[in-house]
């Protein structure tokens, strides 16, 4: 393919890719021909290569298809995309053509034609950034060779090292690689190619089409007296109940090395809830409660006369506040899912207290076993409260509407959390972060079996913007600066959705606890789940239909202290269960608890929790 046969196709458009191949005396750069198909259809996206070429190829066409969508405004599920690439012998494996294969689909979509003499390599990020990659030198004479007169290169990569193979043939073979700096501007001089430097594909598709596309601002509140007034009440409920279980444990148990812990953990709630951090606040009281609980039922335990009998008990005890979160949920969505966002965050933390149950059952260290336990069982309450955070609009999703989409978003954060690792493996890097996305798969394959449609979603979703977070901060990138782009495109995404006349109190409260983050994964983690749930809850309006029945909401009851007494051998002894709901939004706290590391260090909890 040479590169003045670039044109757009009626039913798609041809894009020259770069890539480099190993040779007997180091790297070659060859340029590839690819065709990129876009149609109607259902999300699917097929990558034919000849021959087989590896993962990583196929995940840059994945998040092509998906960037691209996104890019435009456009449901990715509404079309199908087809990528056709001819790879002449066998090439270094790399994500180097996402950059090309993304602009290709842009155009394909727009049918926009691409100009001639126009070649890039750079990965493209699922924020829609370019990647650094590889070869460039290599890359870039192979583009010459083939009539290239723009040559487009991922921002910061004008200079770059390259190995370089020496052969001595005096006497025996002998080969010897070095190193060498490029700059790669001065040798596209040389080779009559302008070199310039791309950031985002918004950069790409201006030099590729001449077409401008522009990013929506947002400069108004996200943090409306709306979502306040939603957040508050509930916010004060848990405030007042944390509360008087530290004055119960302070009374019960004064001795107790947790009951520092727990105190920080309400001075900082407490600090969280005066700044109106209301979400974040109800995380922090969500923590300390999960760690009295875990005191009073470790302490419990210590004075149970038949600690066996205890530890049923307190298993019982878990099943059923499950069971009442469950029945709390049937009843909300009995004539179908109202609002999508606080259901599937209702499913997604009932099946993470059954997981943790499940584990606590498996457990042979007591101490371990009492702590799944004590977290399965705040994080069934955490179900009933977000029940509490819906905004029903006289509208449902149906069932297979969500079922669908369910499977798909389930789909593509598995193939995008495949490809952040085959990533990873190529770029040599040890992310301290590398599995996080692997629990919320879990996760929602587990509600996919259920039935449980829009936990599914959610955690999908989780997992995506997890993988594509990492995959953004792989190689030398501008931490802070993705951290400012993922916060701006959030707070346009929510207000999208309002305009949509959605409030999505669940990408609201990500947003908001983005604000209290330092960590720059967790910021931009945060921010990109708020971002995509906005527009997720934008798609499913879509497909609503109207309903003329009105959810059921747990009823908010006032705290009422109801101890957890050690079995005794006598018969008279009985065991008081809770069946107190208190409405809190939630969910897992990723901050750096360190609730139960003072008395279990060796294995417990080395992950944060967040409400």
């Amino acid at each position: 393919m040479t590169i003045n046969s670039v044109y757009a196709l009626e039913e798609g458009v041809s894009v020259p890719l770069v890539a480099d191949k190993s040779t007997g005396d180091g790297e070659e750069g060859l340029l590839l021909g690819a065709e990129v198909i876009v149609t109607n259809g259902t999300g699917h996206v097929f990558v034919d290569t000849n021959p087989y070429t590896q993962v990583d190829l196929q995940g840059s066409a994945r998040i092509a298809a998906m960037v691209a969508s996104d890019v435009l405004g456009v449901d990715e599920k509404a079309y199908d995309f087809y990528y056709i690439i001819d790879i002449s012998s066998p090439i270094i494996g790399g994500p180097s053509a996402g950059g090309a294969l993304t602009v290709a689909t842009i155009a394909a979509i727009n049918k926009w034609p691409l100009k001639s003499g126009v070649v890039m390599t750079g990965m493209i990020n699922p924020d829609e950034s370019i990647g650094p990659v590889g070869g460039i030198p290599f890359k870039l004479e192979a583009a010459a060779a083939k009539n290239a007169t723009l040559f487009l290169i991922p921002e910061g990569q004008s200079t770059v090292t390259v190995k370089k193979t020496n052969t001595d043939s005096s006497g025996s073979i002998i080969t010897i690689d070095t190193e060498e700096t490029v700059d790669v501007v001065e040798l596209g001089k040389k080779l009559n190619v302008t070199v310039k430097e791309v950031s985002t594909i918004q950069d790409v598709v201006r030099e590729f089409t001449g077409y401008e596309i522009t990013k929506p601002t947002y400069k108004g509140t996200i943090l409306t007296t709306q979502y306040m007034d939603l957040l508050k009440p509930l916010a004060q409920n848990l405030k007042n109940e944390s509360g008087d279980m530290y004055k119960e444990m302070e009374s019960t148990l004064p001795d107790t090395q947790f009951l520092g812990t727990a105190k920080d953990i309400l001075d900082r709630a407490d600090k969280m809830y005066d700044d109106n951090k209301y979400y974040a606040a109800t995380s922090l009281y969500f923590n300390s409660m999960y760690t009295m609980r875990f005191a009073q039922w470790n302490d419990g335990y210590d004075k149970a006369a038949d600690k066996e009998q205890y530890l049923t008990e307190i298993i019982n005890r878990v099943e059923n506040q499950i069971n009442f979160s469950e029945n709390d949920l049937r009843n909300f969505t009995l004539y179908g899912i109202s609002d999508a966002e606080a259901v599937g965050a209702a499913e997604s933390r009932i099946t993470a207290a059954k997981v943790k149950l499940d584990e606590a059952k498996k457990l042979t260290d007591t101490q371990e076993k009492i702590t799944s336990l004590a977290f399965a069982h705040e994080r069934a309450r955490t179900a009933q409260w977000w029940l509490t955070l819906a905004t029903p609009d006289g509208k449902i999703v149906p069932e297979n509407v969500l079922k669908d989409r369910a499977g798909w978003y389930l789909s593509q954060a598995q193939s995008i959390n495949t490809y952040m690792f085959a990533l990873v493996s190529e770029t040599g890097s040890h992310p301290e972060i590398i599995g996080g996305a692997g629990e919320d798969l879990d996760h929602a394959q587990k509600e996919m079996e259920r039935g449980y449609y829009a936990g599914a979603i959610f955690d999908s979703l989780q997992a995506t913007t997890k993988a594509s977070t990492m995959i953004g901060l792989l190689g030398k990138t501008d931490a802070q600066k993705k951290v400012e782009e993922s916060y701006e495109a959030a707070k346009v995404a929510i207000n999208e959705a309002r305009l949509a006349g959605i409030e999505p109190t669940l990408a609201v409260s990500a947003y908001e606890y983005g604000e209290t983050m330092t960590n720059p994964y967790e910021q931009i983690s945060q921010y990109s789940y708020a971002r995509t749930i906005a527009k997720t809850s934008i798609v499913l309006k879509s497909h609503s239909i109207a309903s003329n029945q009105t959810p059921v909401k747990p009823v908010i009851t006032p705290y009422v202290s109801m101890p957890f007494e050690p079995s005794a051998p006598a018969p008279n002894v009985t065991v008081k269960r809770s069946k107190t709901k208190i409405e809190v939004p939630g969910f897992e706290a990723v901050m750096a608890v360190s609730i139960l590391l003072l008395f279990i260090a060796r294995r417990l909890y080395k992950k944060n929790i967040r409400k």
